[in-house]
């Protein structure tokens, strides 16, 4: 089965003008928003003649919106005429990545061309995340064309940098929160993985994840010293002996695995499906389970990392010249994203009392797991009721976002901080294509988002909408 044969009601919105919705991504795909960690190499011209042609293509969202650029970062504001609502924000990011050198002759259409062809939009950022930043703008434009007045104030927010530093995202909260602002909920990219439950226990059943929170993520670095020396006389060991004894003892200190409220939730939403004889009766009653079902989760390789911070050792320098010689000073680096509830500074002493005064332990760069969001909010309430009325067959359940995001950002200023692009783009495409060659998106899945993100305008910022 394919994902587009889960597409339902795509006759809702007949008047959207999917022509000219894909023209417009085409026109956003041929400017190459790069970001580059050194700034310098950034050509932010592209980013302002980005911002010159969403003006100029989207003339009611010009002409009724508050345009403001924040560095290269952009936020409208839609005012809407009830104060005591809470805002919505709606974002994505206009940076893409670099094309890979010696890549593009592998490009069936040029990464910056912005083709269409063979059904599909052709270009970086036509999945990562362009097409959310354009169909975003299009479902706004949509209800202001026709004269229709937001109840509720929609903030569209739109970053600079989220592939490298997301400085614009940071900026942009700053913005928000001098002013006062709080939010009623947060969508950002993210999640949307369709996947079979066989692993819940639930064979069939398709699933689909909303990313609710974010790991943390941390490298680790692990260093040990020795004077060297002939290998014949290891009398006091070595610097690789000390490192791999320290790197044994982090792995086996690893905290102990937690089922998170989204986890439940899951659990409890699939429990009618499962078939599975042990784990039917499980997710009914996760709190008096918690033991049999963290064994469970930690025995599936597409589950564990659901319930455990992970820890990976990743890297190591050079040992000695020859098999001979005992090495001088070694470190290695290993990797962690982290479950909420672990926090950084709190695993370091852990791994340090664990490893031992024979080598050092510090952080290179670490940041903590994000905020969980509400699960009782309305936001997130509204947006699933919106994808199943798009999506047929598909549980959609709350989940952890697999990668980062500028999401994490808005968290000080919302409960309810959603990661789902309703872009259902086949795997093997998705796959080959986010940060790949060949990135594109199908005609077809691109005007379904547009429709979810239309009909959660409609539910959840226009006339008689609220909580």
């Amino acid at each position: 089965m394919t994902n587009a044969e889960l597409f339902i009601r795509e006759t809702d919105y007949p008047d959207l003008n999917i022509p000219s919705a894909a023209a417009h991504l085409q026109g956003a795909l041929r400017f190459p928003t790069v970001s580059h960690v050194d700034t310098s190499r950034t050509d932010y011209g592209q980013f302002d003649a980005l911002h010159a042609y969403l003006r100029e293509s989207y003339p009611h969202l010009s002409a009724r919106a508050a345009w403001e650029e924040i560095g290269h970062s952009l936020l409208i504001t839609i005012p809407g005429s009830d104060a005591s609502l809470r805002p919505a924000l709606l974002m994505a990011h206009q940076d893409v990545v670099p094309v890979v050198p010696g890549t593009e002759g592998e490009w069936k259409h040029g990464p910056f061309s912005g083709d269409l062809a063979d059904g599909y939009i052709w270009g970086r950022g036509a999945m990562d995340i362009k097409q959310m930043l354009i169909a975003i703008m299009e479902s706004a434009e949509y209800w202001l064309s026709r004269g229709t007045e937001f109840r509720r104030t929609l903030y569209l927010a739109f970053g600079e940098d989220e592939e490298t530093c997301s400085v614009g995202a940071r900026a942009l909260v700053e913005t928000l929160a001098g002013r006062g602002v709080t939010l009623e909920y947060v969508l950002d990219e993210g999640a949307g993985d369709v996947s079979d439950a066989a692993d819940y226990g639930a064979p069939g059943t398709l699933v689909c994840t909303i990313g609710m929170y974010e790991k943390g993520y941390g490298d680790l670095r692990v260093r040990a010293s020795s004077h060297g020396g002939h290998s014949s006389n290891p009398f006091r060991g070595t610097s690789l002996g000390d490192l791999a004894e320290a790197i044994a003892a982090i792995l086996r200190a690893a905290p102990p695995p937690r089922l998170s409220e989204a986890v439940i939730r899951a659990l409890r939403l699939l429990a009618p499906r499962i078939t599975e004889a042990s784990m039917s009766v499980w997710a009914k009653d996760p709190e008096r389970y918690g033991v049999e079902l963290l064994d469970w989760f930690c025995r599936h390789e597409s589950l564990y990392h659901q319930v455990r911070t992970t820890i990976a050792p990743t890297m190591i320098t050079p040992g000695a010249p020859a098999a001979n010689v005992m090495p001088h000073d070694m470190e290695a680096v290993v990797n962690l994203r982290m479950i909420p509830g672990d926090e950084p500074e709190g695993l370091l002493e852990r791994f340090r009392a664990a490893a031992g005064n024979r080598v050092k332990l510090d952080w290179l760069q670490q940041i903590g797991a994000s905020a969980p969001s509400d699960l009782d909010a309305w936001g997130y309430r509204c947006l699933k009721e919106t994808l199943e009325r798009y999506f047929d067959r598909l549980v959609f359940i709350p989940a952890q976002n697999k990668g980062a995001t500028d999401a994490r950002w808005y968290e000080r200023l919302c409960r309810c901080v959603m990661r789902f692009g309703p872009f259902l783009e086949e795997e093997d495409i998705s796959r080959e294509g986010v940060h790949g060659v060949n990135e594109r998106i199908s005609v077809r899945t691109y005007a379904q988002g547009i429709r979810v993100l239309t009909h959660l305008i409609e539910k959840t910022c226009l006339n008689g909408a609220a909580e």
